[in-house]
């Protein structure tokens, strides 16, 4: 009987032995992570960059841990899954090196010194079977046995620490691990990913049109018609407020304003009534957009937008409330009521508000969608803007109002008088999916009306140049801005039947910023589309 446990047991420890083949990778972090800004169990991603046959791969976890008092802070990271060619390979992994988002080595965002060490998360799959053998042999080979499976299998956490009073990290820090499979293929074996397109044929890149816009959405087909202002005036995603701080951008009054991070989402959130949140805004052109992305939470919940001249007086009010299943919307100008709608809402994702005034008329969209288009409007120089927060109290305590971003940007005039009479169109409104390429939906307005302006001038040729802000590593954000140029081309060109030959591209990274990375806001200027006339 006991050669039988003997040989089970063998068989058992062999399964975690035969899977320890370890694999260098570098990885380079997707988002941002800190001990002022992240809690235990927020999902952590990054994008394999070397080896090669695994470049691309995305390699998820999550925060372990966050310790941060007394001057010092640690911060536990575990990466548990590497995902390739639609597959989920369970993994471990521990830290070799580290570096920021500008290169600088065991230093995080803020320039403090970080130690590296690892520590396991916890034993699954055989490493529970491990301890269920050990409890079977019972005494001190049974708590071997055991103890040395649930080692084979442990998840490890990669620990940072700092003899500071927070930790940060940001997209574009590489960290080098070692990676093993916890039970599934062999990281070596997996089959290597197609290696890109050649990038050495620029010939080919510049002027064959591409025959699809591969990955792209069809947005010849998106119904959106609001385009976004683009010059920034105040912009705001709460990027650069820690925890425990007060929004740095916004006049804070009857309550408290907390952000709240998860899921990649930063939310300035607001549970108290009768409070008030004004941008630190003095002013607005006679032409501008406004948009605001706004969490709610609860039955009550309620943000009451009003918009003042210079001298204080109220112009435009915009109230937007829970009412059950629907969103409440109410518009006024003086004693004019200009809309007054319930519309149905699922209340599982942010509500997109946008306002768009131009030339006295006045458009505002509900998740992209145009709710009211009225004319003959006039008001005189505008103020400050106000808003007044309700968390829904009582109805639901856990409730709350949460913004996740603000906008405001002066409008643009067409593109075609620009490009004509100054050889340059600079556009905010082509907007792309997070460190990505893919050109989001909202942006076909723009790209309808360059379209427009190509058919209207068919001499008229373009530079199509990509630029970001500096998040991120300097050789990533270029290679970024090269493929954002690129997907701007191919789309005009499979889908809006521009010839590609009139079509160059550029890709510039960071190089050219407008205004200082340091602020959200000027962020937001240097993440840009620009166009020149050739």
């Amino acid at each position: 009987m006991r050669s039988k446990w003997t040989l089970l047991i063998c068989a058992l420890l062999l399964v975690p032995a035969a899977h320890a083949q370890e694999l260098q990778l570098q990885v380079e972090l997707m988002n941002a992570v800190g001990t002022g800004t992240s809690h235990k169990g927020d999902l952590v991603s990054s994008r394999v960059i070397a080896p090669a046959a695994l470049q691309g791969d995305i390699l998820e976890g999550k925060v372990a841990g966050v310790e941060q008092g007394g001057g010092k802070a640690v911060l536990k990271l575990s990466f548990e899954t590497l995902r390739h060619a639609g597959q989920a390979v369970p993994v471990s992994s521990e830290i070799r090196s580290i570096a920021n988002s500008r290169g600088q080595v065991d230093v995080d965002e803020n320039g403090n010194a970080i130690r590296k060490s690892a520590s396991p998360v916890k034993a699954s799959g055989i490493g529970r079977a491990g301890g269920a053998i050990g409890g079977l042999l019972g005494g001190r080979k049974g708590a071997a046995v055991g103890a040395a499976s649930r080692a084979a299998e442990a998840i490890m956490s990669i620990d940072l620490s700092s003899d500071a009073p927070s930790l940060t990290l940001a997209p574009g820090c590489k960290i080098t691990l070692t990676a093993k499979s916890r039970g599934g293929a062999e990281l070596a074996g997996l089959a290597p990913n197609a290696a890109p397109a050649a990038q050495n044929a620029q010939a080919a890149v510049q002027t064959a049109a591409p025959a699809a816009a591969a990955g792209q959405p069809n947005l010849t087909a998106v119904k959106v018609d609001f385009v976004p202002g683009d010059k920034v005036i105040f912009y705001d995603d709460f990027s650069d407020m820690g925890a425990d701080e007060p929004p740095p951008h916004w006049k804070v009054r009857g309550g408290t304003a907390e952000l709240r991070v998860g899921g990649g989402v930063r939310q300035l959130t607001m549970t108290a009534r009768n409070m008030t949140m004004s941008p630190n805004l003095t002013g607005l052109p006679a032409n501008f957009t406004v948009e605001a992305d706004v969490a709610y939470k609860g039955h009550g919940g309620r943000v009451w937008w009003k918009f003042h001249d210079k001298a204080g007086a109220g112009l435009l009010e915009i109230i937007t409330s829970v009412n059950y299943s629907n969103l409440s919307l109410v518009i006024r100008k003086g004693s004019e009521e200009l809309s007054s709608q319930q519309i149905p809402m699922d209340w599982t994702k942010p509500v997109k508000q946008a306002l768009w005034l131009q030339n006295g008329r006045l458009r505002y969209y509900i998740n992209s969608e145009r709710i009211i288009d009225v004319n003959q409007i006039e008001f005189p120089e505008l103020g400050r803007i106000e808003a007044y927060v309700d968390g829904p109290g009582g109805n639901d305590p856990a409730g709350y109002v949460g913004f996740q971003l603000f906008r405001a940007a002066e409008s643009s005039p067409d593109f075609s008088k620009i490009i004509m009479s100054s050889g340059r169109y600079v556009t905010r409104g082509i907007l792309f999916d997070t460190d990505s390429d893919k050109i989001k939906p909202e942006s076909a307005p723009v790209l309808r009306m360059i379209a427009k302006g190509l058919e209207a001038n068919p001499a008229l040729k373009l530079l199509i140049e990509g630029h970001t802000d500096s998040v991120g590593s300097a050789d990533h954000n270029l290679d970024l801005s090269k493929r954002r140029a690129e997907a701007v081309k191919s789309v005009l060109a499979s889908q809006f039947a521009i010839d590609a030959g009139r079509l160059a591209t550029a890709g510039l990274g960071a190089s050219k910023p407008v205004e200082s990375n340091d602020t959200p806001q000027g962020r937001a200027q240097n993440r840009r589309v620009e166009l020149v006339k050739q």
